[in-house]
């Protein structure tokens, strides 16, 4: 049975690889489509030094700005998904090429979906663009 888990599990990550959708492990950089990204923001690992190379850092927070986390997180371009992930750390950061992009991102506990645009250059310093929503009623926040 286990050879069968790890034989299935093996053949599914790169399946959603090439669809450009991920299980994002936190910490753990992973590239999507050609752009690196990382789930992160929980404990002392969000103040990992690597992070600030990231030129886009998407927060998912309520109203109130309490952190969210336990979301699917899309980067699209000119209506076309780029690269697109489930996390379950508040913070999703990306390294896009220069250009425009919309972010979103749809809680996967207590619903509810939003987006925002923003342009990035590719580098200098880190891009922050926050995703809010109305507190959920069965999502913890962190």
């Amino acid at each position: 049975m286990r050879a069968f888990v790890m034989t299935a599990a093996a053949a599914f990550f790169p399946l959603t690889m090439l669809a450009g959708q991920a299980l994002a492990v936190q910490d753990t950089p992973t590239t999507i489509n050609g752009v690196e990204t990382v789930c992160t923001g929980v404990g002392s690992s969000k103040d990992d030094p690597r992070w600030a190379a990231y030129p886009v850092k998407i927060v998912l927070a309520t109203t109130g700005g309490a952190n969210l986390a336990n979301a699917h997180v899309s980067l699209s371009q000119g209506g076309k998904d780029v690269a697109g992930l489930d996390c379950d750390a508040p913070w999703i950061l990306f390294k896009p090429a220069a250009g425009s992009y919309t972010a979103t991102a749809t809680l996967k506990v207590g619903g509810g979906t939003t987006s925002q645009n923003f342009t990035t250059d590719g580098n200098g310093p880190q891009k922050e663009i926050t995703l809010t929503f109305a507190r959920p009623s069965n999502t913890a926040s962190q």
